[in-house]
């Protein structure tokens, strides 16, 4: 796998499909999917993401204080 590939970029892409389908709701956007079918998309993403801490982080490391940001 590329090196630049990562539980970070998964999140991030996630992100990115979690707006774009929320973006989708400005348009007329029913062709696309249903507002069932985008629920049931988002908050499967929004579970992964979830997942994906939980199996990274642990669930101690997910509830733990962040060490503060480096500018």
């Amino acid at each position: 796998m590329p090196k630049w590939f990562n539980t970070n970029s998964v999140h991030n892409a996630i992100n990115i499909l979690v707006v774009l389908i929320a973006g989708l709701e400005t348009f007329d956007w029913t062709p696309f999917m249903t507002e069932k079918t985008a629920l049931q998309v988002v908050g499967a993403l929004g579970i992964s993401k979830l997942l994906i801490n939980a199996v990274r982080d642990g669930i101690t490391g997910m509830a733990s204080q962040q060490p503060p940001v480096k500018s």
